[in-house]
């Protein structure tokens, strides 16, 4: 608001002082013009009074009282004239500058009246001109002169006005722009108060709720009751900063859901492992530690027929230990490539499972980022381990495709489907991941399902993230 108060102000007084001026300057010239048309009109009336009633000679000579009051009579009469005022007055001046004319305000002078004025000075040694200055009275005053072009008379004759008089207009003007600046000013006041409560409050208000939401604080609101557009800009933020705060909510709460499926999927994990070396290879090296405790103290013979169970025994551990570890790490994507290391895993699976799985894969493989074929094995994995385990299915088909920019996983069963959730993802936390996975790989992943339907499992990921 001190803004617009110090612009009004400045503006108002430019333009109050420039009016001012230009007004004063034309209303001077406007006195000039009325005193050089008096001043030439005594001027005029003088020099046909000298050049036909009298013939003079020099400036010696005296003027008689005959010629002194005619002098007066034409000088101190204002009725034929107008533009002189109550101040205004036109005298003549001789070469020793005493008034030669009767002075409009010293009617009673019993001395002469000496005129050595800035005027006077002029007039005599330039002529015709105007200007303002003292006159004999000490009074400022508006001055017009010229010399009497009368033969062997060096007289200048002089117009004069009080420059306060002359200048009444103007003071008038003056005033009058005073009293319209302070309406002016009000005015803008007015409009700084309306513009700073209406329109300069709700944007900083705008502004403090942005930073403070900028700061992580949501609970931030703008109250403006009003019903222009800021109301309706304040309702419309506001919403916005409830929308926001829903969705940072259920961001937060699916970030805690994603870390809580991923630690669960390692416990999960952890107790597969766990259960299938307890129960698988753990009891296969109980049974090769309890035959070669048997084997102690039996004879050569009973050895060598031993030697064969026992050798099938270990081999089979190291299968299950292999098989372990390939659930670990698929290293089998490094030695054998990632379209094998697929391949290999739909047979253990289906060795292990008697679900027999298709595999089917069209296009070239080996220019996709390692991290990008761990994630899609893993998706694979989950996919088969779900459908043996949930589904019931006698069949299961695993295609995956190359195209220009994507890799296409399509992972399709003939088992007993279930009822699809897309928020919730379904049953358990196996979806869950492999939506994750995918979402990690800039990819999409939708799931069709639904009861003795059986279930299809779509994955899109770009082939270069």
């Amino acid at each position: 608001m001190f803004f617009y108060l110090i612009v009004g102000i400045s503006s108002v007084s430019i333009i109050g002082f420039y009016s001012y001026y230009k007004a004063r300057n034309a209303l001077i010239v406007r006195a000039t013009e009325q005193l050089n048309s008096v001043k030439s009109l005594k001027k005029e009336q003088i020099e046909n009074y000298f050049n036909i009633q009298i013939k003079y000679v020099n400036n010696s000579k005296s003027i008689t009282d005959t010629i002194r009051e005619e002098i007066n009579k034409i000088m101190l009469d204002t009725n034929q004239t107008n533009g002189l005022g109550k101040t205004g007055e036109v005298y003549l001046v001789g070469p020793d500058f005493i008034m030669k004319s009767k002075s409009r305000f010293r009617h009673n002078a019993t001395v002469p009246i000496y005129v050595e004025t800035e005027a006077v000075k002029h007039a005599f040694n330039t002529g015709c001109g105007t200007l303002v200055s003292n006159d004999y009275r000490n009074v400022l005053c508006l001055s017009s002169f010229d010399k009497i072009s009368v033969e062997g008379l060096n007289w200048v004759i002089v117009a004069e006005i009080d420059y306060n008089e002359a200048m009444i207009p103007i003071k008038d003007l003056r005033n009058d722009l005073i009293f319209v600046s302070i309406i002016i000013l009000v005015l803008i006041l007015s409009i700084a108060q309306v513009i700073s409560s209406d329109i300069i409050g709700p944007i900083v208000k705008f502004k403090n709720a942005a930073i403070q939401i900028g700061r992580g604080n949501f609970d931030t609101k703008v109250n403006i009751c009003s019903e222009n557009e800021f109301g309706v800009l304040a309702l419309t933020f506001n919403q916005m900063i409830d929308s926001i705060q829903k969705k940072t909510s259920e961001l937060l709460e699916e970030k805690a859901n994603r870390v809580s499926a991923l630690y669960d999927g390692q416990e999960l994990e952890r107790h597969r492992i766990s259960r299938e070396l307890h129960d698988g290879l753990a009891q296969e090296l109980i049974a090769i530690k309890m035959t070669l405790e048997n084997l102690t103290h039996k004879d050569v013979a009973v050895i060598k027929d031993k030697m064969g169970d026992l050798i099938f025994q270990i081999n089979h551990s190291i299968d299950e230990l292999r098989k372990i570890s390939t659930d670990l790490a698929p290293s089998g994507i490094l030695e054998f490539g990632f379209e094998m290391a697929i391949k290999n895993l739909c047979n253990q699976i289906h060795k292990s499972s008697g679900v027999i799985i298709d595999f089917s894969w069209f296009g070239n493989f080996d220019k996709i980022k390692q991290r990008t074929k761990i994630y899609l094995y893993r998706i694979v994995q989950e996919a088969l381990n779900n459908a043996v385990k949930h589904s019931e299915a006698a069949r299961i088909q695993v295609q995956l495709t190359e195209t220009a920019e994507n890799v296409v996983l399509i992972i399709e069963d003939n088992g007993k489907g279930f009822n699809y959730d897309a928020s919730g993802l379904g049953l358990g936390k196996g979806l869950f991941n492999m939506r994750e996975r995918s979402i990690l790989l800039d990819g999409t992943f939708d799931v069709e399902t639904c009861p003795e339907k059986g279930t299809t499992i779509w994955l899109k990921v770009n082939k270069i993230v």
